[in-house]
């Protein structure tokens, strides 16, 4: 095992299992405790970290040195006060202890390729470096059915899509979802889509996709009872024309890049989203011409405008625009 590792990435999940993988494996359960020591890199300068992995334990066994928030790996300005001698993590790359495992988180999508010292954790045979990247597609779908199992439950096709499209590609959010609706539904139960409405945890987004459905398939009354209750629950009307604009600009896109011959699962690669989402967008993208679709962004183009400057009653333009769609 290699006694350096650098985690870095955008997904915090992933980043939070690798590292608790790397503890497991080096510690063992009843040393983890004690095992493992904690600096956070914005109050603390590197050299008392690189101290503290090059110093032997009192009671002879193996460390754990974490290092979080190595920004300093990256291209992003220093916040605070703390300054990094880069050359001792340098130094040390060279002449790691052996009964030591230092590990570097960073919470970024980049390393800064050009700094001396991510050339050397990149060329060198001592660290081991991992890169937590967003699932997408098939990788979330299946990421959302192994947990499922893991937690001895079952889930059906259309309940996995319908958490994707609501919750997105955060699986922290994902499995806090899963594990209230497979303690609802309990061991061998089934985790359907009337079970995943009734429990999941409500968001704006998820309230737009229904508001535009329910639009979409002129249930009028329907759709004016979701915006009162996103009224009664304080959502500001420009925030909900923004995601509205961005809904309609999806069923566009997805509208004109189908007639371009495009199929949707490279609609969905295109325009980086749920092959799901796509799907629904092709459909609702039936009811209307691609000129109505330009027509109503440039209504709530104008809407926003509006709304921002004070020139229209924002709750009732909204309602009224509603009759326009």
């Amino acid at each position: 095992m290699n006694n350096i590792h650098l985690l870095f990435g955008e997904e915090a999940y992933l980043l939070e299992e690798k590292k608790a993988n790397i503890i497991k494996n080096f510690l063992p359960p009843e040393e983890i405790e004690f095992g493992v020591s904690i600096h956070d890199m914005k109050e603390t300068p590197l050299s008392v970290a690189i101290e503290d992995a090059q110093t032997l334990s009192f009671l002879g066994g193996n460390r754990v040195i974490l290092l979080k928030d190595c920004s300093f790996l990256t291209s992003e300005k220093a916040k605070g006060s703390v300054e990094h001698d880069l050359d001792e993590l340098i130094h040390y790359i060279d002449h790691p202890n052996d009964s030591a495992i230092l590990l570097m988180m960073v919470h970024s999508e980049k390393l800064d390729a050009r700094k001396k010292v991510v050339k050397l954790l990149k060329k060198s045979s001592e660290v081991s470096i991992y890169e937590a990247k967003p699932l997408k597609n098939n990788q979330l779908f299946d990421w959302v059915l192994d947990y499922s199992r893991k937690v001895n439950v079952s889930i059906t096709n259309e309940t996995i899509n319908l958490l994707i499209q609501s919750i997105g590609s955060n699986l922290l959010l994902l499995e806090q979802e899963l594990a209230k609706m497979a303690l609802y539904v309990g061991s061998q139960g089934e985790i359907n889509k009337e079970v995943a409405e009734a429990l999941m945890s409500r968001t704006l987004e998820q309230d737009i996709f229904k508001l535009i459905e329910s639009v979409v398939n002129k249930n009028m009354s329907k759709a004016y009872d979701i915006l009162d209750d996103m009224f009664r629950q304080g959502e500001d009307p420009i925030k909900i024309v923004n995601l509205i604009s961005r809904q309609i600009r999806i069923i566009y896109q997805t509208k004109t890049l189908k007639g371009n011959g495009l199929r949707e699962s490279d609609i969905a690669s295109k325009l980086k989203l749920h092959p799901f989402v796509v799907q629904i967008a092709g459909q609702q993208s039936k009811h209307y011409e691609s000129n109505v679709l330009v027509g109503l962004l440039s209504q709530l183009s104008t809407l926003d405008n509006q709304m921002k400057t004070g020139q229209v009653d924002k709750h009732l333009a909204l309602e009224t625009f509603l009759t326009t769609i």
